[in-house]
């Protein structure tokens, strides 16, 4: 059953995923689903846990911010091998074994690099966030020639009134530079210089932490 909704995902993306068509890909009823699944989004968190279980975390060994660019990295290509999957992820907050392990093996890491007990608690959503939502953009506008995209834009960038839009002009070669890979490695060094000062800076007041017996998750990203 989670092999087939697996496929549905990956052929026909996210939303196209439901208890009828994962029965009609099986050759069921979906009314039989419900004996092995409560609903869809039970459903949905079975495909979750299977996609976690195939992450493989990089050795503990080594430079924490190299540990992090791995990580990434191989969520990234799990995500590219599985079109359509990256999208489940967002809203959701998957708790399966799998997802576990991967959060505890993050904690150490950033615990053990010396990073601010939050700073380490929320590294993980918003890391997860940055590299599902990137996934998922590639899945859902891919771009069949991005050269020739990118140098079409950055022409049209040019022909904008120098007037009114001076450093879109200026910068219109840079801001259309890059492939994919280039971007997801630029946000990802963001990510992680963000992360580093904290070892030398505490979180600013505008940093929002959660107050002592506060209401627990502020949004269910993860």
């Amino acid at each position: 059953m989670v092999s087939a909704a697996l496929k549905v995902v990956e052929s026909e993306g996210g939303d196209a995923l439901t208890m009828r068509r994962v029965a009609d890909e099986i050759g069921v009823s979906a009314s039989s689903l419900y004996g092995y699944v409560d609903n869809k989004e039970e459903l949905v968190q079975l495909v979750l846990e299977q996609i976690m279980t195939e992450i493989k975390f990089p050795s503990a060994d080594g430079d924490w911010q190299q540990i992090l660019r791995g990580w990434a990295r191989e969520v990234r290509s799990v995500f590219r091998r599985h079109p359509g999957v990256a999208g489940l992820t967002l809203g959701r907050v998957p708790f399966g074994p799998g997802m576990l392990a991967v959060a505890e093996h993050m904690l150490a890491v950033l615990r053990a690099a010396g990073l601010p007990d939050q700073v380490a608690a929320f590294a993980g959503d918003i890391g997860s966030l940055y590299v599902a939502a990137y996934a998922h953009e590639e899945d859902v506008t891919p771009v069949a020639a991005p050269g020739e995209f990118a140098a079409q834009a950055g022409q049209w960038l040019k022909s904008l009134p120098a007037d009114q839009f001076p450093h879109t002009v200026a910068l219109a070669d840079l801001l259309v530079a890059g492939d994919s890979e280039d971007r997801f490695e630029w946000g990802l060094d963001v990510l992680i210089r963000g992360l580093a000062s904290y070892l030398t800076s505490p979180p600013a007041p505008e940093a929002r932490w959660p107050r002592a017996g506060g209401a627990g998750l502020a949004s269910p990203s993860r």
